[in-house]
């Protein structure tokens, strides 16, 4: 009804599954009514779950990807290494997210930074071009606690990752698939 009289411009779905899409792109159509346009689910270099249906199915039926969490709360920035808990940073305010501080995701991240740090480029970069440059992501929502980590973010939009760099991160994620899902 709020598609219809022009108070909702397009329809979407949260932490959706395959199936769950599915249903509701046959529902839209037997029903007549609108198609749901993006499919909002966490994506990051430590949980590419989106991977394992999703990406293929959305892709196909033109439905995009904003992928949330792109840095794992942070912890792709690598500020966490070593059981670091900065002050005011999102795992040190919000502790009960244990998602993303598992001794998995710790072990992925170092590789991660590393990696960054190789190609001599910041491990935020790195994880938020790798998002960028997936062909199924709509857009990428980054979050900033600070006028510097925004500038950041928005500065990974001008990084490209070179093939070499994208195969060790295929390879960094067949020794770690998934730490965070």
């Amino acid at each position: 009804d709020f598609v219809r009289a022009g108070k909702v411009r397009h329809v979407g779905v949260s932490n959706e599954t395959p199936w769950g899409v599915s249903q509701f792109l046959r529902h839209a159509q037997n029903a007549d009514l609108p198609r749901i346009a993006s499919i909002q689910n966490a994506y990051s270099l430590l949980n590419r779950v989106y991977e394992i249906g999703l990406s293929e199915f959305t892709h196909h039926e033109g439905v995009g990807l904003l992928a949330y969490s792109p840095l794992a709360m942070g912890m792709l920035c690598g500020k966490y290494l070593d059981g670091a808990k900065p002050a005011g940073a999102r795992l040190t305010v919000y502790s009960r997210f244990t998602r993303y501080s598992n001794p998995q995701a710790e072990a992925a991240t170092r590789e991660y930074v590393e990696l960054a740090r190789a190609q001599g480029i910041s491990p935020t970069h790195l994880a938020l071009a790798w998002v960028n440059q997936r062909p199924f992501v709509t857009s990428n929502l980054i979050g900033a606690t600070s006028l510097e980590q925004l500038k950041e973010n928005i500065d990974s939009v001008d990084v490209t990752l070179p093939a070499e760099v994208l195969d060790a991160i295929n390879q960094i994620h067949v020794r770690h698939p998934n730490p965070a899902p």
